[in-house]
């Protein structure tokens, strides 16, 4: 039996019409795609905000949804936690009192999920006594993830948590969601259209576009198909890859992918392993065999399992024991052969790789 279970439509009075079916059985999943998809829509009939025209919609044996028998599950009894985009703090109660509001809404028994451990993991010991508008965002926002924590959700929904906040704070708060992802295992939905948030929590990715789901699978899998998905909103795809930490010398981290060296610049030594290091598709060059005598400090080896032609680019998906990308042009990737299959040489300068983590 699938964890979660949905098949729904339902149109809006301005003329957009959902029409999706997925089960899911992962982790984490994120549903992802351009602004209008109805990926919120999804949330909301799941959440039960919204009684969709028509369909069913199951969490493991209960039944949230049937509209043919006429089932429509109140909100507070379906044991799902829900994270806003807008957070929703109630502004007259403290953050212990909205926290404790949450734990309301419990499953009864024995907790799985303690208020003691909520504020340890999220670190907000020091903000109880202080009311939301006192908060700053990335305060509230860890305020509002320990509210859903503490209602003991079977499952957790979360509408685009990190859409209102900054890069700096965006990579802090990915820092809590991985921590709470990692001490309580609670299966989890999320919103975004960041294929940097998708590649870095997500177990499995639905693609939502126009009311309907046009793609799903492994991050890799369902980030590297230009069509439906549609590179369209980021103009590619995006690289995160996970480094092993190695040592800090000199201003730069020695890590490894597999059995291969990274070399990352770095200010400070990294706080645990793995790291996360983001690069553009334009910041790889290629070769068919390894170059010596360069100031490039990054020579990866690797085989090509994907080349997708866009516009005048050609996008060239890389297996290292991770898949990242690489953009060269049509010239040089026919001059190259670069097909499924072919070996290759990535050059990556390390000046051009980020540490998001």
């Amino acid at each position: 039996m699938s964890l979660l279970s949905f098949r729904c439509r339902h149109r809006y009075a301005g003329g957009f019409r959902l029409d999706a079916a997925f089960k899911l059985n992962h982790t984490v999943t994120s549903l992802f795609g351009p602004s209008g998809g109805g990926k919120t829509t999804v949330l909301r009939v799941v959440a039960g905000l919204l009684p969709p025209e028509e369909g069913v919609v199951q969490l493991g044996q209960r039944t949230l949804v049937d509209t043919t028998r006429r089932v429509f599950l109140a909100p507070e009894k379906r044991h799902v936690g829900v994270v806003f985009q807008n957070l929703r703090l109630f502004p007259h109660l403290s953050v212990e009192g909205n926290l404790r509001y949450g734990a309301r809404f419990g499953r009864g028994g024995k907790r799985e999920v303690r208020f003691e451990r909520v504020v340890e993991v999220l670190e907000i010991g020091g903000l109880l006594k202080r009311h939301p508008k006192s908060l700053s965002g990335g305060e509230r926002q860890r305020v509002a993830l320990g509210r859903a924590l503490l209602s003991d959700p079977e499952l957790l929904l979360m509408d685009e948590p990190l859409a209102a906040l900054d890069e700096a704070l965006k990579a802090r708060i990915l820092a809590y969601l991985e921590r709470v992802i990692q001490e309580w295992n609670i299966p989890t939905v999320f919103v975004t259209h960041s294929q940097a948030e998708v590649r870095r929590l997500a177990d499995w990715v639905i693609v939502m576009e126009n009311g309907r789901v046009v793609s799903s699978g492994t991050p890799e899998e369902g980030l590297s198909r230009p069509e439906p998905l549609g590179w369209k909103n980021s103009m590619g795809p995006v690289n995160l890859l996970r480094v092993e930490y190695v040592a800090f010398h000199q201003n730069h981290v020695h890590g490894r992918v597999g059995d291969q060296m990274f070399y990352i610049p770095a200010e400070s030594p990294p706080k645990g392993s793995p790291l996360l290091v983001a690069f553009q598709p334009a910041d790889v060059a290629l070769a068919r065999a390894d170059v010596q005598g360069l100031s490039v400090r990054n020579h990866i080896r690797g085989h090509v399992c994907q080349v997708v032609p866009v516009g005048q680019a050609v996008f060239v998906a890389i297996d290292i024991g991770q898949i990242f990308w690489a953009e060269v042009t049509q010239e040089a990737a026919a001059e190259l052969e670069i097909r499924p299959g072919s070996e290759v040489t990535c050059l990556l300068k390390a000046y051009k790789l980020r540490l998001v983590s």
